[in-house]
C-alpha cells in the first residue's frame, strides 16, 4: 500500500501548477493551431519546416 503524505500536499498549488500548464497548452494551440506534445516537438525536428526548428529546439527539455 501506498503511504500518502498529507501534511506535504497543497492542493492551492497543484491546483495553480495544473491551471498554468493547461492555459499553456491552450494557449500553445490557439496561436499555433498545433497540440503540445514530447512526440510531436520531436518528430518534426527530424523533418522540419521553414520557421518551425526555432520554436521545437526552445522546447526541448534542459
Amino acid at each position: 500500500m501506498i503511504d500518502v503524505a498529507w501534511s506535504d500536499f497543497t492542493p492551492w498549488t497543484a491546483l495553480a501548477g495544473g491551471l498554468l500548464i493547461g492555459l499553456a497548452a491552450a494557449l500553445f494551440l490557439l496561436l499555433n493551431g498545433r497540440i503540445a506534445g514530447i512526440s510531436g516537438i520531436l518528430g518534426g525536428l527530424l523533418s522540419p519546416s521553414r520557421g518551425d526548428i526555432v520554436w521545437r529546439l526552445a522546447s526541448w527539455p534542459d
